[in-house]
């Protein structure tokens, strides 16, 4: 229905804008296709990452007295603010679907659909990579507040002491925290191994539509025409709307990545 559907809308450029639009449809359909048969296919995968991340929490939690249990709230509230702007931002583009660009049911199957699916795949992945991310922040901050306790006493005690003595507790929490940390690894490989084929096909799908987005915008631009401001200010809804969730995953990946290292 959708292909269809796509051959006999008009555009301006036939060939070009068509033949981009169909592999867009195509990659769309594709993605969703892809991502339902591997969450099917491996979910006893996605059972085992939930059940891991619930064991490390619980492990972290054991340990708050190591440090200030801060970053629990922040997440919390990271993760419900990303939701409600992606909402928003979807209800913000059926409006301007059904006010600019003046489309119906079939579009929004055809458009809207896999554009938010591949979009909330994409922030998904983000809310385990911030949770992991927040994690490892924990487990370096403990392993920073221990050794700051300790380096104290070891200090003291190499001022009458000399044979330095290591309490057996610090031993202990910190075998519970490499313990973690090789938890949080695992987790980490587990999820990237997950999500790796269905962002792979996301990444392109987004890619292509965001091609599609700026060649169109500039295609409108170029008409001397002040009715093609409102087109214009779709299109850039259109584009806040694909950004948005490969900048919140582009830059938690980064930050994860300064807490692994």
């Amino acid at each position: 229905m959708s292909i269809p559907y796509r051959i006999n809308d008009d555009y301006a450029e036939k060939n070009l804008t068509v033949g981009i639009k169909i592999l867009q449809t195509v990659l769309g359909t594709l993605v969703i296709c892809v991502t339902l048969i591997s969450y099917c296919i491996n979910q006893k995968s996605l059972v085992r990452i939930a059940n891991q991340l619930i064991t490390v929490e619980d492990e972290i939690d054991r340990m708050y007295d190591l440090y200030y249990p801060l970053q629990r709230q922040r997440i919390f509230y990271t993760i419900i603010i990303v939701c409600v702007l992606k909402i928003n931002l979807l209800i913000l583009l059926l409006f301007t679907e059904i006010l600019v660009f003046h489309t119906g049911p079939v579009s929004w199957l055809t458009d809207v659909l896999p554009t938010f699916h591949v979009g909330w795949l994409f922030i998904q992945y983000f809310l385990l990579v911030t949770i992991i991310q927040t994690d490892f922040a924990d487990v370096n901050r403990a392993i920073q507040s221990l050794i700051r306790i300790n380096t104290s006493d070891l200090q003291l005690q190499s001022l009458y002491r000399t044979h330095i003595i290591v309490n057996n507790s610090t031993i202990h929490q910190l075998l519970q925290l490499r313990n973690v940390h090789c938890h949080l690894c695992k987790i980490t490989e587990d999820v990237s191994s997950f999500y790796s084929l269905p962002l792979l096909f996301g990444i392109v799908f987004f890619f292509l539509t965001l091609i599609y987005s700026g060649y169109f915008f500039l295609s409108v631009l170029l008409i001397d025409d002040i009715l093609n401001y409102t087109y214009n200010i779709g299109i850039i809804i259109w584009i806040i709307f694909l950004i948005y969730p490969i900048y919140l995953l582009t830059s938690r990946i980064t930050r994860i990545l300064i807490e692994v290292e």
